[in-house]
């Protein structure tokens, strides 16, 4: 639960009088009187506790395109597996801005040289609260698995949605001149927007000469910024899940360094490299734990299944009645559809009475019930096996136990460092106490003693839709015979361990080999 608690920030910042806000010695004339002076709230996170909000970004909480993520779990399907995981966008967006407000703010007083400004903090909070408002129903299951399947070759991402959205907001709730009262412009809201989702190429917008500010949000250089740091921190305690990473003491030791290109980048100190490997780790240990949770993804795969049935109703109930008829899908290219998509799209589909969505109403009821798709297999992905070639998997499993191809649904299980294949650390850059201004990188062959081989997992499971008994045998059977096939070597569904009986046999073996 979050608790609002109102606050003034009159007490700490006067007319005339030096600031101890985090922004250095300025007066306020000097630091843009209406960034700062104006009344804040104060809520109470569970995971950040007491934390302090700008008041434009509480007018932007109190509109109903950001109250909307309240109706959207942060973990999907995982809320199935996982009874903790209740808790919504909301809440994830809230932390997300205050810890873009720590982090730039810390920057800010421990090198003043940089002249970050008190707008440019300002427009990172914003960012950070407004990274998520597109996401759909169950998250990631509606950008990531649902859409791909309906709409060929779509490129759309959520992100994409959460620029609309923010434009979409501002207008429709008019705070175009609450934005101007903080002397944020057009200019300071493209800037925003691309703090969300990467600068653009044109070299007049935005902070061109403070790239290092882009690495805050979201970090597409190395993928470590302060959404990771809330949701690491938020979904492992709603999960029950140990998170050894202390976002608080590695934002204590980041510094802005010109890199060996002579750009400005976000180093963070040589000893806090044991602590970047943690939080590589949790993200890991998360995907394999949570995330891509074998039952989560049996779940994940059935809502798919009962959306498709949807996506095909024409007359599906989520519209206002003057609203024109559209399909699921076509709500991504309509924002003002597009917001009234959240996760009880669920309830919708199963209170619903039109004969088409019978189909989804019946997926929905053995959700509830319990009767889940099973998982017959996991493999290791065959190098050659690309997103076209995957289609035809189940169809060639079936063919061994004569089954229907519609039986069989496969599951991608990918997660990674944050960077593929590659150790995401060697693309971090440290600086030492003795040298704090030389930016410093990873030597080669470096790092904790016990580094994995491979710093991504790249799997595939098989689920059957058929909850009989023979069937799920069969489809097993199906199964190993198409490894044989195809020369691949079966996994365990859960995380990619196997596991055999222990036998006289096998320690003589093992015995002979040591």
């Amino acid at each position: 639960m979050i608790e609002r608690i109102s606050h003034s920030m009159a007490d700490k910042i006067t007319p005339g009088k030096a600031s101890t806000s985090g922004y250095g010695k300025r007066t306020l004339e000097d630091q843009e009187e209406h960034v700062n002076s104006r009344k804040g709230k104060v809520f109470n996170d569970p995971v950040h506790g007491h934390i302090e909000i700008h008041p434009l970004c509480i007018k932007i909480i109190d509109t109903p395109e950001f109250q909307r993520l309240r109706y959207l779990k942060q973990l999907g399907a995982c809320y199935y597996v996982f009874p903790g995981a209740s808790h919504n966008r909301f809440e994830h967006s809230i932390g997300v801005c205050h810890l873009a407000g720590e982090m730039v703010s810390r920057l800010q007083e421990q090198q003043p040289e940089l002249d970050i400004t008190p707008v440019e903090v300002l427009c990172l909070k914003i960012a950070g609260l407004c990274h998520d408002l597109g996401h759909g129903p169950f998250s990631h299951v509606f950008d990531g698995k649902f859409i791909p399947l309906v709409v060929s070759e779509s490129k759309w991402k959520h992100e994409e949605a959460s620029i609309q959205m923010f434009d979409h907001l501002i207008e429709k709730n008019n705070l175009e001149k609450d934005f101007l009262e903080y002397n944020l412009t057009f200019k300071e809201r493209e800037f925003i927007k691309e703090l969300i989702n990467g600068p653009s190429d044109d070299k007049d917008k935005g902070s061109d000469k403070k790239k290092y500010l882009y690495e805050i949000v979201a970090n597409k250089r190395n993928s470590v910024d302060v959404d990771k740091f809330d949701y690491f921190a938020r979904d492992s305690y709603m999960l029950g899940i140990k998170n050894n990473f202390d976002h608080n003491r590695f934002m204590r030791f980041c510094r802005v360094i010109e890199d060996e290109y002579g750009e400005k980048r976000i180093c963070i100190r040589d000893k806090e490299a044991e602590n970047l490997y943690e939080m590589f780790h949790t993200r890991k240990t998360l995907h394999s734990r949570a995330y891509q949770h074998v039952v989560t993804q049996a779940v994940e795969s059935m809502i798919v299944d009962a959306l498709i049935i949807a996506d095909k109703c024409e007359t599906f109930p989520f519209l206002d009645t003057n609203d024109p008829p559209r399909q699921l899908h076509e709500c991504i290219d309509d924002i003002k559809a597009y917001k009234k998509l959240d996760d009880t799209i669920f309830q919708r589909i199963m209170w619903s009475t039109e004969p088409e969505l019978q189909g989804a109403r019946d997926l929905i009821d053995r959700i509830q019930k319990r009767q889940l798709y099973k998982c017959v297999g996991a493999a290791q992905r065959p190098e050659h096996l690309d997103k076209e070639k995957e289609k035809e998997v189940p169809k060639e499993i079936a063919k061994f136990a004569k089954l229907e191809p519609e039986c069989l649904k496969l599951s991608r299980v990918h997660y990674d460092y944050g960077m593929k294949s590659q150790d995401p650390v060697s693309h971090t850059r440290f600086y030492s106490k003795d040298k704090p201004n030389v930016c410093l990188e990873l030597c080669p062959e470096q790092g904790p003693q016990m580094l994995p081989k491979h710093f991504q997992v790249d799997m595939i499971r098989i689920f059957c839709t058929d909850s009989r008994p023979k069937i799920i045998e069969a489809a097993k059977s199906a199964f190993e015979q198409w490894c044989d096939d195809k020369g691949v070597k079966p996994e365990g569904i859960r995380g990619g361990f196997r596991f055999q009986e222990v036998t006289q046999k096998t320690l003589t073996e093992r015995s002979s080999t040591e």
